[in-house]
């Protein structure tokens, strides 16, 4: 059951906003939004720009994206984030929300940063740090010429500045795990209040309370195909010990990891949430080689009875207990994944499906919906003291 406060707030005359950066694609920081919206049902969904379809659809109600300039520029433009980026402060200010009595954004990049009446209440809900701009800015333009490096270490140095602007606006932050919320101190000087992502832990369920898995099932990667998730060490690892591995996902490194793949790695794409649970449930692991904010599908992966083999950083340490829920190594190479995947196939018989189930159910849905109907409750309180 909701909290009874929940009926008080959808039976109130609110005039809600709901803000996101972009929606055009389905990853964590949807999965994130689109739990807002069944929490508000009533509220009104904004972002800077969507995909070709005006509506997002949860629970089989569509609701109308409404967007900025930005969504009618060609799409041959769009396509590009680095011709938009020097728009999106911009583009985020032209949003009005003058008429709404309380606005939640969920931010990764610039929508934190709308602009709302004195008293109106902001609480924003913080994926990560705006990546590009902060811990990975050298990263981003280390390989381009010498002039691209020098225009966009000047449009990098203008986008920190309207960042740190925008970080200031919002009365509240939420932070996504504690390690975004020490980021948050730490590139926008701003306290944080910890509020864990919502796993669908009434469906993310083990098929059995035993580990009924053999040599023949497969490990599993599951993200959006770049870089940064470091997927090609476990596929160099998976191929040299000579085990199955399934990738889900897609993204603009796909065609970098099928060149380094063998007959031991599988592409399969974008999956429905079944399918992906089918996954989850029948694989030996589910390998994360990259940094997470968070990292919800690894919390997934354990409402499924599924241990986690992980790069012991960011998110995961606040999932994922060594050798209780999965496996953690302390060095990001391949060699030490492949040490960790030796030292796993020894343990893998030890992890127990419903105490694995049991962790992921400190992320559950009705956790996250209490937890922000309490920072909304106490935001509303102050703006009427």
């Amino acid at each position: 059951m909701r909290p009874s406060r929940y009926r008080d707030l959808m039976s109130s005359d609110l005039n809600i906003a709901l803000v996101h950066d972009e929606l055009v694609r389905r990853g964590g920081a949807e999965h994130v939004f689109e739990e807002l919206v069944r929490l508000f049902p009533q509220s009104d969904v904004y972002a800077l720009y969507s995909s070709n379809t005006p509506y997002l659809t949860v629970e089989g109600i569509k609701y109308h994206i409404h967007t900025t300039f930005i969504q009618h520029l060609p799409m041959w433009f769009r396509r590009h984030p680095g011709r938009i980026l020097p728009l999106l402060p911009h583009a985020t200010e032209q949003l009005d929300l003058s008429q709404y009595d309380l606005v939640i954004s969920s931010s990764s990049g610039f929508a934190k940063g709308v602009i709302t009446r004195a008293s109106v209440p902001h609480l924003s809900y913080i994926h990560t740090p705006t990546r590009y701009l902060w811990e990975e800015a050298h990263t981003v333009i280390k390989n381009r010429s010498w002039v691209t490096r020098a225009g966009g270490a000047f449009l990098q140095h203008y986008l920190r500045i309207a960042d740190y602007a925008a970080a200031q606006r919002p009365n509240q932050l939420i932070a996504n795990s504690r390690y975004t919320q020490q980021r948050i101190a730490s590139y926008y000087r701003r306290p944080s209040q910890v509020i864990y992502p919502p796993i669908d832990t009434t469906y993310f369920t083990p098929k059995s309370n035993e580990r009924l898995w053999s040599s023949q099932d497969p490990f599993l990667i599951v993200g959006r195909l770049t870089p940064l998730k470091y997927f090609e060490q476990a596929i160099a690892v998976c191929e040299k010990l000579q085990l199955p591995l399934v990738v889900i996902g897609a993204g603009h490194n796909e065609h970098n990891l099928r060149k380094l793949a063998g007959k031991h790695t599988s592409f399969i794409g974008k999956v429905p949430d079944e399918e992906l649970r089918n996954y989850y449930r029948r694989a030996r692991a589910l390998i994360q080689p990259g940094v997470e904010d968070f990292g919800m599908t690894a919390a997934e992966a354990l409402g499924c009875g599924t241990p986690v083999i992980a790069y012991g950083a960011g998110g995961v340490l606040e999932i994922v207990e060594h050798r209780r829920h999965g496996y953690l190594y302390t060095e990001q190479r391949t060699e030490a994944l492949a040490e960790a995947m030796r030292q796993f196939l020894l343990i893998e018989q030890d992890f127990i499906p419903s105490l694995l189930q049991r962790q992921a159910l400190r992320f559950s849905r009705i956790r996250f919906q209490a937890e922000i109907l309490k920072q909304v409750e106490e935001a509303l309180i102050l703006r009427n003291t």
